[in-house]
């Protein structure tokens, strides 16, 4: 298994076997083609003169039946002959084709992870190769009809492609075997671990979609020496037919692009080669982690307006729902990348949300010090009263209840109810004597009449206290409906 691929090139077995295409085209190569014979039972091989305009195809060839066993000193015998004398130091290029042309494709095998703290691409592919290299070809006929061998790549040329944009200093590769063809097309795929930095846009965090690349290129040879071009296997040399499916990422686009890049230190340009991956995240955790904990939090500010004016509980409730946006802040900054330069709406909404709590904090703390005006013996005002609780009340549902507020004339002051002076009932004689009785008298009906005032005084301190509990009561049922309308619209305008 190479890259992917099922390569076979002999069987000594008589079951009938299906592969998978090896290459379709690579500029700049010649042009074979798999011949199943199935009368034969015996694979032929038919080849096109290189041309620098075509593309070379080794095909798929679909179904193998019976072959001939190969001779393996034969084998042998032609791994021996062209390695000898081989130095895989030495790039292959002649007089006619100064610049190797090295076909480069992609295939994607899974994602591993885009890691959004540090902003880091993970990945796994196999990075294919294939070049022509004139010293390792034969004839087939002198080998028994040997068309494929499979040589150590450490014992060929090879081009330094490499991981432009790498976030490691050394790249994890598994080195394979090459599959060298008799018409000195040489196939290299190694499987790579990659990972390279991807610059992200959170704004729209979780519902968000990225694009990262990967840059491929060689370290050392600029285009005079070798040329990339796109292998002819997938889209642009980008395969991602076996790609793993992600549980957190899915690749919904996918482009490959050529380029030459050219360098200050250096007279000419190098050919590079970009492959870009747009992703899309799945937000099926990150709505039941960051976002309906938010909302669900968000919804209980205006229910606390609902409470009575003179409960505590109120402010408890208040400070428990910021401590819950604050918690939720904490989680959000852990998960993302720090002084970004960017900022999710997400984290908008937690700090709109954070406000809005404050502000129905103070909102509160202004209606309990309106609802405790009462006992100080303060009045409604009038303009108050008639806007309040002859106008508000019926518009915010609070038009049915059984209190009517106080008139001027109804509304008891707290001044005038002091405790006056009891005049004796009974004059004194001219000598200004009184009998024990009389004084009696006058006591009792001195204490009778202090009761009269304290009972009328508490009265009409409880009825104003009333009234101003019922100002309390219709500002907060107009700031829960304030309060809930401001979160249906900032929620509809930040997270829909």
């Amino acid at each position: 298994m190479v890259g992917g691929w099922a390569v076979r090139a002999h069987f000594s077995n008589c079951s009938t076997l299906c592969t998978r295409s090896l290459v379709q085209a690579a500029r700049g190569f010649s042009e074979g083609v798999f011949v199943c014979n199935n009368t034969t039972n015996r694979v032929m091989y038919s080849s096109i003169d290189f041309t620098n305009d075509a593309y070379d195809k080794l095909s798929e060839c679909r179904r193998f039946s019976r072959f001939t066993a190969v001779d393996v000193s034969k084998e042998g015998a032609l791994i021996k002959a062209l390695t000898t004398g081989y130095n895989p130091m030495i790039r292959p290029s002649n007089a006619s084709n100064p610049a190797v042309v090295v076909a480069l494709g992609l295939a994607m095998t899974e994602i591993a992870e885009l890691h959004e703290k540090t902003e880091i691409f993970e990945s796994g592919a196999f990075l294919r190769h294939l070049w022509a290299d004139y010293r390792l070809s034969w004839e087939p006929s002198k080998y028994g009809g040997i068309i494929t061998v499979h040589i150590p790549a450490a014992s060929v040329w090879k081009p330094d492609i490499v991981l432009i944009n790498s976030a490691d200093t050394v790249t994890e590769k598994q080195d394979p075997l090459v599959i060298v063809f008799h018409t000195g097309t040489v196939f290299y795929s190694p499987k790579m671990r990659l990972r390279a930095p991807c610059s992200l846009d959170l704004t729209k965090f979780p519902f968000d979609e990225q694009i990262c690349k990967l840059t491929f290129g060689s370290w050392t040879y600029d285009n005079s020496n070798i040329n990339l071009t796109h292998f002819a296997f997938g889209e642009n040399g980008l395969d991602i037919a076996d790609l793993r499916v992600n549980r957190e990422w899915s690749v919904t686009e996918s482009l490959a692009t050529r380029s030459d890049k050219e360098f200050q230190y250096a007279t000419n340009k190098y050919p590079l080669i970009e492959f870009s991956f747009r992703l899309q995240r799945n937000p099926t955790y990150y709505r039941h982690v960051f976002i309906l904990p938010a909302v669900l939090l968000a919804i209980l500010v205006p229910f606390q307006f609902l409470l009575p004016p003179d409960s505590k509980d109120r402010m408890i409730l208040g400070g428990v729902l910021m401590l819950g946006i604050i918690l939720l802040l904490i989680m959000l900054q852990d998960f993302l990348p720090e002084a970004h330069p960017t900022i999710p709406t997400l984290a908008s909404y937690y700090s709109v949300t954070l406000i809005w709590i404050a502000l129905s904090m103070i909102a509160s703390i202004w209606v309990i010090n309106t609802q405790s005006r009462g006992p100080r013996g303060r009045r409604v005002p009038e303009l108050m009263r008639q806007c309040i609780l002859r106008g508000l009340r019926r518009l915010v549902c609070l038009g049915d209840d059984a209190y009517f507020p106080l008139n001027e004339i109804d509304t008891l002051s707290m001044k005038s109810l002091d405790i006056p002076a009891v005049e004796p009932i009974v004059k004194s004689d001219i000598s200004g004597n009184q009998s024990k009785l009389e004084k009696d008298v006058e006591e009792i009906l001195r204490h009778v009449q202090t009761m009269i005032i304290c009972t009328k005084t508490a009265q009409a301190r409880k009825e104003v206290q009333n009234e101003w509990k019922e100002v309390a009561v219709v500002l907060d049922r107009v700031l829960c409906f304030l309060f809930g309308a401001t979160f249906l619209l900032y929620t509809f305008v930040l997270l829909v």
